[in-house]
């Protein structure tokens, strides 16, 4: 009788249910965002541009300071500049050109004043004008009748070089004003203008001349001043 040769059952592995093809799933993405975040495999899901250099800049100005003597006997020096205020346009109060009445003038008196002028922006100038206002004389009644001094004998003289202190024999030909009665001063302006870091410097020479009249006794002059620097 022969041999009966019997081969061995083939194993059946089962069929994997819906939880191990779950399994399998994660696995798989798990896989994949590990190939993508290692730049294996590429993403087009985003695009990312970074722009690192992101800039503005201002405008330059022009700012002006002013450092003079006040009214007081000391002459005391001040200082104002334009950027106090709103707008860059300030009131400066505390300088005095005319040299203050704490030493009244007497026939054939005189008081100077040198006034600095700064461009402390980073603009150059175009132009530097003074322009006068309203003159003042008070009182301006009484018995005898008190002269107008804004008109009358007081005399008032302007004149301006480039630099921190004054200098005749390079003052400049356009700001200037020559002695005369302080209602007559006209707009005066310098051109060019201050360059940024440049300074110029102003003498005011007020007089009373020597043969005053009485009348002229007592009187206050009083005359706003305005600077301006443009760009």
């Amino acid at each position: 009788m022969a041999p009966t040769h019997r081969h061995p059952a083939r194993r059946r592995w089962p069929r994997p249910g819906p939880r191990g093809l779950l399994v399998g799933a994660c696995a798989t993405a798990a896989a994949l965002l590990t190939l993508g975040v290692n730049g294996t495999l590429s993403d087009w899901t985003s695009a990312v541009l970074t722009n690192g250099t992101n800039t503005v800049a201002t405008t330059t100005a022009v700012i002006l300071q002013e450092v003079g003597p006040d009214g007081t006997a000391g002459h005391v020096t001040q200082t104002c500049r334009s950027s106090d205020g709103a707008a860059n346009s300030a009131t400066c109060t505390t300088i005095n050109k005319y040299g203050g009445t704490t030493s009244p003038l007497a026939p054939g008196g005189s008081q100077v004043s040198d006034v600095v002028f700064t461009n402390l922006g980073a603009a150059n100038a175009s132009s530097f004008v003074l322009t006068p206002g309203t003159c003042t004389s008070s009182p301006s009644s009484g018995t005898p009748t008190p002269n107008n001094l804004c008109t009358t004998d007081l005399t008032v003289a302007v004149s301006c070089s480039s630099g921190s202190s004054y200098s005749a024999g390079a003052a400049w030909t356009d700001l200037v004003y020559a002695a005369g009665a302080a209602a007559s001063m006209p707009t005066l302006t310098h051109t060019p203008g201050l360059a940024s870091g440049a300074s110029a410097t102003c003498r005011f020479t007020v007089a009373l001349p020597g043969g005053a009249s009485v009348l002229d006794q007592g009187v206050t002059v009083s005359q706003p001043l305005s600077w301006t620097l443009n760009k």
